[in-house]
């Protein structure tokens, strides 16, 4: 199934900004939305962490595994955020690909990534597109057990 919905009818903002001294992705990124009224985003972002917390999806019984954590240097090699309501609240959906020195790696480096259930600054750049217009919903998707993007119509 596809579904499509044009979220753009009235302009774009585009703001650049930035995240140190530790500060928590999420709630920094929920903040900056709700004090700019943005229902409808993306972000970019690149630089450094101190820590970061990813979970993954388990397709088959519907559920989260456990997280894993990580608290050392890590830079980001990409960084990709989402901003639509859960609940009629802002919502930031974040996934990241991170590297780090790691002498065990092949050539010294390891490359981890994936769901960010939480991260903390330590020099992060970031871009974010708001789309003013029709904002974007989450409610319950029952085919995959997920909190999925609710689109008018399908294609």
């Amino acid at each position: 199934m596809r579904t499509l919905q044009h979220v753009n009818p009235s302009g774009t903002r585009v703001f650049f900004g930035t995240l140190t001294g530790g500060e928590s992705l999420h709630e920094a990124f929920t903040e900056i939305v709700q004090t700019k009224w943005i229902k409808a985003a993306t972000i970019e972002m690149l630089g450094g962490l101190s820590e970061v917390e990813f979970t993954e999806y388990d397709f088959v019984n519907e559920s989260r595994r456990p997280a894993l954590r990580f608290e050392r240097a890590m830079e980001i090699v990409n960084g990709h955020a989402t901003v639509s309501l859960l609940d009629g609240k802002p919502h930031v959906h974040i996934h990241l690909a991170l590297s780090f020195r790691d002498p065990d790696a092949p050539h010294g480096i390891a490359v981890i990534g994936g769901h960010c259930a939480s991260a903390r600054a330590f020099a992060v750049e970031f871009v974010l597109t708001a789309y003013d217009g029709a904002p974007v919903s989450r409610g319950l998707d029952a085919a995959t057990g997920l909190q999925l993007w609710e689109m008018g119509e399908s294609v």
